[in-house]
C-alpha cells in the first residue's frame, strides 16, 4: 500500500541552522565594511568577538533547542524515524504528539524571528544615511516581506566598491571629529599667557579673604570695586581673620584682583548671596562648597555654568565672606559698607567675592592708548566673535557688551596684539530650561543691561502672554557696533566723543543708513559687520559662522577668496590638517618646557622666554592670541561649517567685485 511521506523535522533544522552560521560569517564581514578605513586596524578585533559573542549565541540556542524538542518529542530510538499515513487514511489519526507538523511549525517560528532579530540589529542599524528613519522603515517593511533583492544587491554593491553607505564628505567630517577631539586636548585651549595656570594655589579647593593679600584699588564700578591680590606666602603676615593689606603700588606684584560685589539687599549668608548674585558666578571655575552644598544640589538644573576659554575672563574662585576694611573704601564706595565699617552706610556684613586673573586695560582704554593697525583690529575683532560663539554654544547670553567690560592683556611685546576676554556677567541669561529665549510677559522683566547697544529685536520686544525675546544673535550685533571702535571709527549706536549724541538709534535705524568702517578696513570684514548689524535677525549670520568668516579670511589661503579658486572637500581638510599639525607641535614644546624644568624662578623664566620666542614675529612664529585663534577654530571646525563659510564669502564680497 503506497505511503506518502507528511515531514521531516531535522532538515527544517539544517536549513536554519545553516543560515544562522551564514548569517554571522556575514555579519563579521558586515562589521569591517561598516568601519572608516583608519579604525579597522585596532577596531576589527573587538568588532568579531563582540559579534561572535552576540550572534553565536543564536547559533547555540537553536542547537540546544533542537535537542530539547528531539529528547521531549520523540521515543529513544525513534529520533531517525518518518512517520507516515497510508493513503486516504485521516491525519487525525496520527497517535497523540506524533505528529511533527505542529512541532516543527513553533520551532521555525522560533528560528524565523530569531533571524529577523539578528538581522534588523545587525544590519539595518547599520543604514546611517542622514536621509532619516523613513527610508529604514521602508527598507526593513520590504527586506521582511518579501521583496528584498533590489536591496540586497545595493547591499552587494556597497560591499564591493568599499565605500559603504557613507559619502566622502561623511568621511571627512569624520577627520574633523578627529582634529576637534585632538585640538581640545592641547595646552592651546587655555589662557597661557596666563601665569596662575602655574601656581598650585589658584588650584586650592577653597578660598577665602584670610589666603589674600589685597593691593591697591584698581576700579570701581556702580556694583562692585575691584582690588589687586596674590595668594599668601609663608612670609606673610598669616592672619587668621582677614586679609593681608599691604601699602605696595607695584601691580606687577599681583596676578589676580578680587572683585568685591556692592549686597544692599540679600542677606548675610552664602546661600542667600550666591543665589541674588549667581550671574556673576557663571564663568567661575570653582566655589566655596563649604557652604553652599545644599544650594547647588537645588540650583544646578536651572543654572548654567560655561567652560573655560581663552577669550572669557579666568575667574578661578567664588566665595562669600564678610566684608573688611580696605584701602579707600570708606571714600570710594562709603554707602556699600556694613554700618559696623561706617554708621551711615546700607551694606550687608557680607558679599560675594571674585578672585580673577588681573588684566592690563579695557578695550575702550586701549583703543584710545594705543594706535591699532589693521591686522591688529582684525585679531581683537576675532577674538570677540570666538567669545560670543563659545557663550551661544553654550546657550549663555552676556547682554551687557561694551568696549568697558572687554579686557586685554598686553604682557606680550608691544609690537604683539593683546589677548582679549569677555567679563562681567553680572546681566547674563544663564538658564536651563529657557536657554537663549526669555520669557517676557511684563515690563518688570530685565532685557539686559546697556540700553543704546541693545540688538533691535530686544530693545523693540513687547511683553505678551505667549512672547519670548530672542537672545540667541543679540551679543552677536553688539559685537558689530563695537567692531566700529576695534577699526578706529566712532561707535555710531553709542555717541561720539565730548558727549555727542549716537548717529543711529538701534530701535528704528534702517540698514542703509550704517556708516561705513574705515577705508583700509577689508571687503569682506566690512561685509560681514554690515552683515551682524542687519536690523532682521534671520539675515544675521550665527555667531558660530560669523567667527569662521573671519578666521577663514586670517588663515585660508588667499586664492580661496576669490570667485575662480573654490577648493575641493580634500584641499580643504589638508589645509586643516597642516593647521592642526602646527597647533600640536607648537603646544607639544610647550608641555615638554613645563616636564623639563623643576625650580619655580626657573620656570618661570623659561616660560617667559618661550613666550618671547612665539611672540616674535620676525622669524615668522605666530603669536599667542594667533595661535589660540588657530586652536578655538580647530576646536569647533567642521567640513561643513567651512565650505559655508566659503560661500557667504563668495556671495557677499567675490560677486559684488570686492
Amino acid at each position: 500500500m503506497p505511503f506518502t511521506k507528511v515531514s521531516g523535522n531535522f532538515a527544517f533544522d539544517r536549513i536554519i541552522f545553516f543560515y544562522a552560521v551564514k548569517g554571522l560569517f556575514f555579519e563579521l564581514g558586515l562589521a569591517r565594511w561598516a568601519l572608516p578605513a583608519q579604525e579597522h586596524s585596532d577596531m576589527s578585533i573587538r568588532i568579531i568577538a563582540q559579534r561572535l559573542l552576540q550572534n553565536g549565541r543564536v547559533v547555540l540556542r537553536s542547537l540546544r533547542n533542537n535537542e530539547q524538542y528531539y529528547s521531549g518529542s520523540y521515543a529513544k530510538g525513534q529520533l531517525d524515524k518518518i512517520h507516515v499515513v497510508p493513503v486516504g487514511k485521516p491525519l487525525s489519526q496520527l497517535p497523540q504528539g506524533s505528529s511533527n507538523v505542529t512541532h516543527a511549525r513553533t520551532h521555525l517560528a522560533y528560528l524565523g524571528a530569531q533571524a529577523r532579530r539578528l538581522f534588523v540589529d545587525n544590519i539595518l542599524r547599520r543604514v546611517t544615511n542622514s536621509l532619516a528613519g523613513d527610508l529604514r522603515r521602508k527598507a526593513a517593511s520590504r527586506l521582511l516581506g518579501g521583496d528584498s533583492a533590489p536591496f540586497f544587491a545595493l547591499v552587494g554593491v556597497s560591499l564591493a566598491s568599499g565605500t559603504g553607505i557613507l559619502t566622502k564628505d561623511e568621511e571627512l567630517e569624520g577627520v574633523c571629529w578627529e582634529i576637534r577631539e585632538a585640538v581640545s586636548k592641547l595646552q592651546w585651549m587655555k589662557p597661557q599667557n596666563d601665569q596662575n595656570y602655574e601656581t598650585n594655589e589658584v588650584e586650592k579647593e577653597t578660598v577665602s579673604l584670610k589666603d589674600l593679600v589685597v593691593g591697591p584699588p584698581i576700579a570701581k564700578g556702580c556694583s562692585a570695586v575691584v582690588y589687586a591680590a596674590r595668594i599668601k606666602e609663608s612670609s606673610d603676615n598669616n592672619s587668621s581673620e582677614g586679609p593681608v593689606i599691604t601699602q605696595s603700588k607695584d601691580l606687577s606684584s599681583f596676578p589676580l584682583v578680587v572683585k568685591m560685589m556692592f549686597n544692599y539687599d540679600a542677606e548675610s549668608n552664602a546661600m542667600s548671596i550666591i543665589r541674588a548674585m549667581y550671574r556673576e558666578t557663571v564663568p567661575a571655575r570653582k566655589y566655596d562648597r563649604s557652604e553652599l552644598a545644599d544650594w547647588e544640589q537645588r540650583m544646578a538644573d536651572n543654572k548654567r555654568i560655561l567652560p573655560p576659554h581663552p577669550n572669557i575672563v579666568a575667574m578661578y574662585h567664588v566665595f562669600a565672606d564678610r566684608i573688611p576694611y580696605l584701602p579707600g573704601s570708606s571714600v570710594m564706595y562709603p554707602d556699600a559698607l556694613p554700618t559696623r565699617l561706617n554708621p551711615e552706610g546700607s551694606g550687608r556684613n557680607m558679599s560675594l567675592f571674585l578672585l580673577m586673573k588681573r588684566y592690563d586695560t579695557t578695550l575702550k582704554q586701549y583703543m584710545i592708548d594705543h594706535p591699532v593697525n589693521i591686522q591688529e583690529s582684525i585679531l581683537l575683532f576675532a577674538q570677540l566673535l570666538e567669545g560670543i560663539a563659545h557663550m551661544n554654544i553654550h546657550e549663555i547670553a552676556h547682554r551687557d557688551l561694551k568696549s568697558d567690560n572687554i579686557l586685554l592683556d598686553v604682557s606680550e611685546e608691544s609690537e604683539n596684539c593683546p589677548s582679549l576676554v569677555i567679563s562681567d556677567f553680572g546681566c547674563c541669561l544663564a538658564d536651563k530650561h529657557h536657554g537663549l529665549y526669555l520669557p517676557y510677559n511684563s515690563h518688570d522683566v530685565d532685557k539686559g543691561g546697556n540700553a543704546a547697544l541693545m540688538a533691535p529685536e530686544v530693545v523693540t520686544a513687547e511683553p505678551g502672554p505667549f512672547t519670548s525675546i530672542n537672545y540667541t544673535k543679540a551679543d552677536l550685533w553688539t559685537a558689530g557696533t563695537i567692531a566700529y571702535e576695534i577699526f578706529g571709527a566712532e561707535n555710531p549706536f553709542y555717541g561720539g566723543k565730548n558727549h555727542k549724541s549716537a548717529t543711529l538709534r538701534n530701535y528704528n535705524y534702517s540698514d542703509d543708513e550704517l556708516p561705513a568702517l574705515p577705508e583700509n578696513t577689508p571687503s569682506i570684514i566690512s561685509s560681514l559687520v554690515k552683515n551682524i548689524l542687519s536690523r532682521n535677525l534671520y539675515k544675521r549670520l550665527t555667531a558660530e559662522m560669523a567667527a569662521t568668516v573671519i578666521q577663514l579670511y586670517l588663515w585660508a589661503p588667499s586664492s580661496w577668496l576669490h570667485k575662480n579658486k573654490k577648493p575641493s572637500s580634500d584641499e580643504i581638510l589638508q589645509w586643516l590638517l597642516c593647521l592642526t599639525t602646527k597647533v600640536l607641535c607648537e603646544g607639544r614644546e610647550f608641555e615638554i618646557l613645563q616636564s623639563t624644568t623643576t625650580s619655580d624662578t626657573s620656570k618661570q623664566s623659561q616660560r617667559n622666554n618661550y613666550q618671547r620666542m612665539i611672540s616674535t614675529r620676525g622669524n615668522g612664529r605666530r603669536t599667542m592670541p594667533e595661535y589660540q585663534l588657530i586652536a578655538n577654530f580647530l576646536g569647533r571646525v567642521s567640513l561643513y561649517n567651512v565650505q559655508e563659510g566659503l560661500r557667504w564669502i563668495y556671495k557677499n564680497t567675490v560677486s559684488q567685485g570686492a
